[in-house]
C-alpha cells in the first residue's frame, strides 16, 4: 500500500532542540548528603518536599574542566519548581526561573541516553533518558509525514504526557506564561542570569543557585536548593567575563523563550 502523507506543514522550531526534565532535582544532585537536610521556607521548617523538578529548554553549551573534572554547562530557559508542607499541613510551592544549568559530564552521562561525548544540538529525531533525567525531541513533535515518524511521535507524545505534563503541569504552564511575556527571558530587562548547579569545582559548590548580580527576590530561600548567592561572576570569571558574549546569549536565550511560548509549548500541551 502507498503511504500518503499528512499534508499538514511542519510547525517551525526556530532555536528549539531538546527539552530536558529533571523530575527530582533533590535525588539527582545529592542523594546522601541531603536526604536528611532540614528545609525552611520563610522562617517556617518544612515538614515534607513532595515535588522539586527542574524543566530547562537548552539552546547552547559550554564544557568545563577543572581539576581534571568535566562539567556541562547549559544556557537557555527554565524553570526550578517545588511543592511542600510546612509545620501547619499548608501546602505550598514556589519557583525560581533558570538561564543557566550545570551538570557534571560524568553525571550527565550516567543519566542519559547517549554514551558518546555530549552532542549539541542532538542529532536525533527521537530521544529519551532514564532515571531523572529525560530528553525529548521537539523535532519527533512536530507533524509527521510518514508511519514511522507517526509512530516516534505518539510514541514520544505518550512519554511527555505520563512523565511531564500530567505530574507537572503546573511549572510547565508557567513556563510557558513566563516566557511570553519574557518577563523573565528578555536579554534587554530581565533579571540577572541564574545558573543552577548540582555540583560545581570539585563538590565545593552543591545544588547551588549562582546569580549575576543581587536580586533579593531570587536570594530568599526555596526548598530543595541549598544555597543562592550572587556570585556568579567569582564562580565563572572566564565564561562571563565578556560584555559582547554574554549581551549574545542573553539574546539567545530570549529567542528560545519567544520559541518555547509560541511554538513549543503548544506542541506539548495540546
Amino acid at each position: 500500500m502507498q503511504k500518503q502523507p499528512l499534508g499538514l506543514p511542519k510547525q517551525s522550531l526556530g532555536l528549539l532542540r531538546s527539552l530536558i526534565l529533571i523530575s527530582d532535582w533533590i535525588s539527582f544532585t545529592d542523594p546522601y548528603k541531603q536526604k536528611d537536610k532540614r528545609w525552611f521556607y520563610k522562617n517556617q521548617e518544612v515538614e515534607s518536599i513532595e515535588k522539586s523538578s527542574v524543566i530547562f529548554i537548552p539552546v547552547d553549551y559550554s564544557r568545563l574542566i577543572l581539576y581534571n573534572l568535566s562539567y556541562i554547562l547549559l544556557y537557555g530557559a527554565g524553570i526550578y519548581w517545588t511543592k511542600f508542607s510546612i509545620k501547619k499541613k499548608t501546602i505550598t510551592t514556589d519557583t525560581r526561573y533558570l538561564t543557566g544549568l550545570v551538570i557534571p559530564e560524568e553525571t550527565w552521562l550516567n543519566n542519559h541516553f547517549n554514551t558518546e561525548p555530549f552532542v549539541f544540538p542532538p542529532p536525533y529525531d527521537f530521544m529519551i533518558a532514564g532515571g531523572n533525567l529525560l530528553e525529548f525531541s521537539f523535532t519527533t513533535l512536530q507533524v509527521q509525514e510518514d508511519y514511522s515518524g507517526q509512530s516516534r511521535r505518539a510514541f514520544e507524545r505518550g512519554t511527555i504526557l505520563t512523565q511531564l505534563v500530567f505530574p507537572l503541569k503546573e511549572p510547565l504552564v508557567m513556563l510557558r506564561k513566563a516566557t511570553e511575556k519574557l518577563e523573565e527571558f528578555d536579554y534587554a530587562n530581565a533579571p540577572p542570569l541564574r545558573v543552577l548547579m548540582s555540583e560545581f569545582f570539585n563538590g565545593i559548590f552543591v545544588n547551588e543557585i549562582a546569580l549575576e548580580s543581587p536580586n533579593s527576590a531570587y536570594e530568599e530561600n526555596i526548598p530543595g536548593i541549598r544555597r543562592i548567592k550572587p556570585n556568579l561572576l567569582e564562580i565563572f570569571p572566564k565564561t562571563w567575563s565578556n560584555e559582547v558574549y554574554i549581551d549574545g546569549l542573553r539574546r539567545e536565550i530570549s529567542k528560545i523563550s519567544n520559541d518555547f511560548a509560541f511554538s513549543g509549548a503548544s506542541m506539548i500541551l495540546k
